[in-house]
């Protein structure tokens, strides 16, 4: 096992099952045709930072609504894959972390594809933080976090959280202190999540019309 272990949260982008919240704009074919390029984008940015680190890095992507093949099929077979659980958003972070730490990765980092503004040297912040500091958060500008660093496991952090609302990232923060930690914070970014969220999409996604 890698000593740095990114984790990828996606789901296969089945039109009217992902990206809902913007399905009133773009439709459930352009929320579905979204969800696949923040997907492919997350990824490809993932696996410039594994080519650039210096420090051996395993990347696995949890998954849900398609089975593993076809999953392997659209983004490949050189990285790793893990069902997501049951729960909630904090259930299933819970366990993906528990997880990875368990496999004896030493430091854990775990993104969605919702923030196209994660670059490799932003990945590569984060884990070098995790040198000096056991939390890293990356709050997103809608009171949520696109990303959480871990050097070990606690349960504590994902649990009686409002998740979906705007006091994700304060919660969770507060949940960090009250267990002795000072967490790392990366740039506050954007999540493209609602449709006020679609003036951050980068220029090279595709403008998605409603289908």
């Amino acid at each position: 096992m890698a000593e740095q272990h990114l984790l990828i949260f996606t789901r296969w982008p089945e039109p009217g099952k992902t990206k809902t919240r913007l399905i009133p704009a773009l439709g459930p074919g352009g929320a579905a045709q979204l969800q696949q390029q923040l997907t492919e984008h997350t990824v490809h940015i993932a696996n410039i930072f594994r080519q650039q680190t210096l420090i051996k890095s395993q990347v696995t992507i949890f998954y849900t609504g398609g089975p593993e093949h076809q999953m392997k099929q659209w983004l490949g077979n050189d990285l790793t894959y893990q069902s997501q659980s049951s729960g909630n958003l904090g259930d299933r972070l819970q366990k993906s972390c528990q997880w990875a730490l368990g496999q004896g990765s030493q430091k854990v980092v775990i993104i969605g594809i919702d923030c196209p503004g994660v670059t490799p040297e932003l990945l590569q912040t984060a884990f070098t933080a995790l040198d000096n500091c056991s939390v890293v958060l990356g709050p997103a500008l809608d009171g949520g976090y696109y990303l959480i660093g871990l050097t070990r496991f606690n349960p504590d952090y994902f649990e009686q959280i409002d998740w979906g609302t705007e006091r994700v990232y304060q919660q969770t923060l507060a949940k960090i202190v009250q267990n002795g930690d000072r967490p790392y914070n990366l740039p506050a970014l954007p999540d493209i999540d609602h449709p006020t969220d679609l003036q951050y999409l980068p220029t090279a996604f595709i403008n998605t019309a409603p289908t």
